[in-house]
C-alpha cells in the first residue's frame, strides 16, 4: 500500500524537478526525500525518476 506522504513527496519532486528543491519545499533533507522515493519505487516495482550525478 502506498501512503500519502510518499505520494506528496513524489509530487513535489516531479513539480520542482529535483530532490533538493523538493526537500526545501517539504522541509526535509535531500537524503530523506531520496530515501522515500526509493521506498516508493521499491513498493511499486518501478523506477519513477532517472538519477544522474552532477
Amino acid at each position: 500500500m502506498v501512503d500519502w506522504d510518499k505520494l506528496r513527496i513524489f509530487h513535489a519532486v516531479a513539480d520542482k524537478g529535483s530532490l533538493t528543491h523538493a526537500g526545501e519545499v517539504l522541509h526535509l533533507s535531500q537524503s530523506a526525500v531520496s530515501r522515500q522515493i526509493r521506498v516508493l519505487e521499491e513498493s511499486l516495482s518501478v523506477t519513477l525518476f532517472h538519477r544522474h550525478a552532477r
